[in-house]
């Protein structure tokens, strides 16, 4: 059970990270706090971090954070023809913000071999950052006609190309009247081994 003091603690490391973008210096929580001693500082963040109310991360400079319920992995993309969207919230991956600050985001489920090339494999996930816009060469999640899928984007005096990364595949050419939009911009594929750490959480 949290104290009132781990809860004043809490509340302004959140809201210092909430205002600033970062997390705070253990120096900055004492000032903040009206402490002179960053040895009880320390002490409440171990305390806080064994209690599972923080994370922390002795390798990099302010590695402290608030836990998160993960990152939402939201169905299946096709690497293959476009397949019809699914939008429902099928678990979360639970990755260290620490580690990767996606800034906001999502995971998908890769069905299909047409990115292979690209070392984007069939039951991958990918990290898919939600933009509007996306520039010659990324690799994103498009929209087409209702349908989603993934691909590397270009555009030249041709027209719009959705390319696979696989012989086996042709290119989709976005035509004049297509219903098309950037979902996202790739960010990271994550790729589950046997027998290796899981971060996947069912929902």
């Amino acid at each position: 059970m949290m104290t009132d003091r781990q809860k004043k603690f809490l509340d302004f490391i959140e809201g210092f990270i909430n205002d600033n973008g970062y997390s705070p210096s253990i120096r900055e929580i004492a000032k903040g706090m009206g402490l002179s001693s960053t040895s009880s500082v320390k002490k409440m963040l171990d305390r806080l971090t064994d209690g599972g109310f923080l994370n922390r991360s002795n390798s990099i400079a302010r590695g402290i954070d608030m836990p998160s319920k993960g990152i939402p992995v939201l169905g299946r993309i096709k690497a293959g023809v476009p397949v019809e969207a699914e939008e429902n919230i099928e678990g979360y991956m639970k990755l260290d913000r620490l580690t990767i600050r996606s800034g906001g985001g999502f995971f998908l489920k890769v069905d299909g071999d047409s990115m292979k090339d690209e070392a984007i494999l069939d039951g991958d996930y990918v990290l898919i950052k939600p933009s509007p816009v996306i520039t010659h060469g990324q690799i994103g999640a498009f929209r087409v006609n209702g349908e989603v899928t993934l691909k590397t984007f270009r555009q030249d005096s041709e027209g719009i190309f959705l390319m696979p990364a696989n012989e086996d595949f042709d290119p989709i050419l976005i035509g004049e009247y297509d219903d098309f939009a950037v979902i996202g911009i790739m960010k990271m594929v994550m790729r589950m081994t046997e027998g290796g750490h899981n971060a996947f959480e069912p929902a």
